[in-house]
């Protein structure tokens, strides 16, 4: 009787156990080690919060007034 249990692979958790341990152990990190760091820690934060990428709905971005002026006396 086979026991083994197969589980999907989290890299949020991967990312996170790497660099932690680099950094635990005092080395500096990297502009990649730190933008990978803030990307892990977002991806299981939101994963505990917020909604996913399948459920959220992109929308267009409405620029404010003082923007729009700003664009019209420049351009003109």
């Amino acid at each position: 009787m086979d026991n083994s249990v197969v589980k999907p692979v989290n890299p949020n958790d991967l990312v996170l156990d790497i660099v932690g341990r680099k950094y635990v152990s005092g080395s500096d990190l990297t502009t990649a080690e730190n933008l990978m760091a803030l990307s892990a820690s977002a991806g299981v934060t939101a994963k505990n919060y917020g909604p996913g990428p399948a459920e959220m709905v992109l929308k267009k971005p409405e620029l404010p007034e003082s923007v729009k002026g700003m664009l019209v006396e420049h351009a003109g």
